[in-house]
């Protein structure tokens, strides 16, 4: 069955997600805890405006492999496959009410826009979704401030509400996130193994990963498997999880806290030149001088902590 599904390596293969909305209204609000059966990595043909209030972790968006941190607040369009996983902490092995998710329909969306002309400021944010989007500033932040007090308002409250935080998400700072040639054939198949290798590298990026190890662990040839995670991902395991590492070290090494050669080992290297050879293919520059380069403007950018 899973080699039947690997006839286009260009595609991923996300859990489909059912989105429950009462037709009696126009977008679905809803919170919910990491874990949570829900938080996986999937894709469904609504909207979501998705906010991370607690943790930090990774995000995946569409072929976008990238790290999160509390007042993330993104956009994504319909059929793209999302997931947002957060670092393992013992002490809080269930983080409550980490996500606040808004959910709305293409079609209902458009309704509006036909009946009321001044929502078309929103035609460039609505295109630029379908790779996924990343808010950034004052005003996003103040999006994700709103977006968490729909939970208390009443229903015409969120729906003035929710037409509000569009036309300032529409007038952010943002940035899109997958690649300009990411597609998906929205099927209605599905992959929980997609989604445990996913959460099972998330978790344990820095230890020693072995694809054959991988394989046997789920229940794969090493060629089977290698071709699964290419359609599920559109990368090679190699690449991915290198990928992962860097940007897990791109985090580190903003944070100034440790060396460099710390940091080589905490992200799962054993060796320093390669760490340093396959940082500088990714992002042009070695990790000092990404260190030196970058720190300044971390420093200025604010993260606002919500509610």
């Amino acid at each position: 069955m899973i080699a039947a599904q690997l006839n286009d390596t260009r595609l991923g293969a996300p859990v489909f997600e059912s989105v429950t909305q009462d037709p009696k209204f126009s977008f679905y609000w809803h919170c919910h805890d990491f874990p949570a059966p829900i938080a996986r990595w999937n894709y469904h043909p609504e909207y979501e405006l998705h906010l991370i209030r607690y943790s930090e972790g990774h995000a995946f968006v569409g072929d976008y492999i990238g790290r999160f941190g509390p007042g993330n607040l993104v956009l994504v369009g319909p059929n793209i496959p999302h997931a947002w996983f957060s670092d393992p902490d013992e002490a809080r092995p269930v983080i409550e009410g980490r996500d606040v998710v808004l959910q709305f329909k293409g079609e209902w969306l458009e309704h509006m826009m036909e009946l009321c002309p001044e929502l078309n400021c929103l035609s460039a944010l609505i295109e630029d979704s379908a790779l996924g989007v990343e808010f950034e500033g004052e005003e996003a932040a103040r999006c994700g401030e709103l977006l968490v007090t729909m939970g208390e308002q009443d229903n015409a409250g969120r729906l003035l509400t929710m037409l509000t935080i569009l036309r300032s998400l529409s007038q952010c700072g943002y940035r899109t996130l997958a690649g300009r040639g990411y597609g998906l054939d929205a099927r209605s198949t599905s992959s929980e193994q997609v989604d445990a290798v996913l959460r099972y590298i998330h978790d344990h990026f820095h230890e020693e990963l072995r694809m054959s190890r991988l394989a046997e662990r789920y229940g794969m040839t090493p060629s089977t498997f290698s071709r699964f995670f290419k359609h599920a991902t559109g990368d090679t395991f190699v690449a991915f999880l290198r990928r992962i590492r860097i940007g897990h070290a791109c985090r580190l090494l903003l944070e100034g806290r440790q060396s460099i050669a710390d940091i080589c080992f905490q992200v799962g290297y054993n060796n320093l030149s390669n760490f340093n050879r396959h940082f500088r293919e990714q992002k042009g520059m070695t990790p000092r001088q990404y260190q030196q380069q970058t720190a300044d403007l971390e420093r200025h950018v604010t993260i606002y902590p919500l509610p």
